[in-house]
């Protein structure tokens, strides 16, 4: 008996032996095919990974709309502003503080977990960092844009009577390091570098016979010691070329974005990423950790059309695709994602060219706004919010 029980307990180990050896072999050939095969993570990510999600699955929050609801979302907050008042929302939809501030009509920017908000054509300007007030100040000219780096250092560029152009930056404490005047040039965007030594700016001239595009560097600490020599880099641009957004990048390089295509400026040097000679590139983006991002739609028989988003990484030139069988409606990017409008699905990749989740509305989509952590689908009564 006792020789019987030892060859059943051998022939219970080969068998488990055998079902584990299968297991790993199956995961190794799934985690192959997964990598390699886009049908197979596609069906790997919605049935055994379940990156799909619905509106059942996400959280929302009602909206008044009696009221002019004005949104943006930072860190791990979804910010609305009405009635001189921010209220601060969590991704669960719940209401975390109130905080008020001077502004009626707001412009929003934010880095991480500062948000800079200011009145549009004002003179206000306050940063939040979390759901902490952190200061306010009155600018010089009326405000037409505002920027914040990762640190809470806020530029602010506004505009007066003598002035096309004013660029103001302030520290995280809200201190004013600076004022410089531009008096012929109009600034299009701005970008403070990651170690708040340098703020890019991309401007335009409209005092010469051709609208001339520039962008020049200032440095922070001349700007305060030795006003004659702010501007320590100019570079001209190509005279077909107007210079939509610029923005500072990791390593110190900026990356610009013109009607036209793309470069990045590192080393002294600027050079070329893309140039758009046809119809079939759009939604170029420059708000991508370390790469810029293009979408190229390719037709594919007489009634199909499909967009490849380029993910180039902005260092090394590498050209990372991520295939879609739709036409993308638009692009949104902030840090390590971005999510892709193809009507009423919106899908959300990482860096890598990954999917982290396909996020499928019962109506059309066409208002976004994200940060690092969640992103809001916004409707005329209500938020829709998914987090990642």
């Amino acid at each position: 008996m006792r020789i019987i029980n030892s060859k059943i307990l051998n022939r219970k180990k080969v068998i488990i032996a055998l079902g584990v050896i299968f297991v790993l072999i199956f995961l190794i050939v799934l985690f192959s095919l997964y990598i390699a095969k886009r049908d197979v993570r596609d069906w790997v990510d919605i049935h055994l990974l379940g990156k799909n999600i619905s509106e059942k699955d996400v959280s929302t929050i009602n909206l008044n709309t009696d009221k002019t609801n004005q949104i943006h979302v930072y860190g791990k907050y979804i910010a609305l502003l009405n009635d001189k008042a921010v209220t601060l929302y969590n991704s669960y939809g719940e209401k975390v503080t109130s905080i008020d501030v001077n502004i009626n009509t707001a412009i929003f920017d934010s880095s991480s977990k500062y948000l800079a908000i200011a009145e549009k054509g004002g003179k206000e300007i306050t940063l939040l960092l979390d759901k902490n007030y952190l200061w306010s100040a009155t600018c010089e000219g009326d405000i037409l844009q505002i920027h914040v780096n990762q640190n809470g250092y806020a530029a602010v560029v506004s505009t007066d009577v003598n002035h096309k152009s004013i660029v103001t930056l302030y520290n995280s404490s809200g201190k004013k390091l600076f004022t410089s005047y531009f008096a012929s040039t109009r600034i299009v965007d701005a970008s403070i570098s990651h170690d708040n030594k340098y703020i890019a700016i991309g401007e335009l001239d409209s005092s010469v016979a051709v609208i001339a595009s520039k962008v020049k560097v200032i440095s922070v600490d001349n700007a305060q010691n030795d006003p004659e020599n702010t501007i320590i880099n100019t570079y001209d641009i190509e005279s077909e070329r107007l210079i939509t957004n610029v923005e500072y990048q990791a390593g110190g390089q900026i990356v610009c974005v013109y009607d036209n295509g793309a470069s990045v400026i590192k080393n002294g040097e600027n050079k070329e990423i893309i140039k758009i000679e046809n119809d079939n590139i759009t939604h170029i983006s420059n708000n991508f950790k370390n790469n810029l991002i293009y979408i190229e739609e390719q037709s594919e028989g007489l009634f199909k059309v499909s967009s490849n988003i380029h993910i180039i990484n902005t260092s090394n030139g590498q050209d990372t695709i991520y295939k879609l069988d739709d036409i993308s409606k638009g692009i949104y990017t902030n840090e390590n994602v971005m999510a892709i409008n193809v009507g009423t699905d919106m899908y959300f990749i990482n860096t890598g060219g990954w999917l982290i989740k396909k996020y499928t509305a019962n109506q059309e989509i066409s208002n976004v706004k994200m940060s690092e952590s969640l992103a809001v689908i916004i409707y005329r009564d209500k938020i829709e919010i998914v987090d990642f």
